[in-house]
């Protein structure tokens, strides 16, 4: 694993690092977003995330305000994922 991609996870020891909105963190059945051209980097956010996104023209200040981006590792984001898609 690349050093600067590594998460150290409370729950899953060193894992991948991903990145997603604060409410798909312990969110249930939110909706789930990604990229249309995925990165390096895991990432994703909520409906009500991709609305604020989409009214503002793409992340920018207001956007990302209201999702607060919080690092968490590769497994948890894949059960965030599995939680929140609808």
């Amino acid at each position: 694993m690349d050093e600067e991609r590594v998460v150290h996870c409370g729950s899953h020891g060193p894992r991948r690092a991903a990145f997603v909105c604060q409410h798909l963190v312990r969110g249930s059945g939110l909706g789930f977003f990604a990229p249309d051209e995925p990165g390096d980097d895991l990432q994703g956010w909520c409906e009500a995330c991709e609305q604020v996104r989409a009214r503002c023209g793409g992340w920018d200040d207001e956007s990302e305000a209201v999702a607060r981006i919080k690092l968490i590792c590769d497994l948890c984001y894949q059960a965030a994922r599995e939680r929140n898609s609808r």
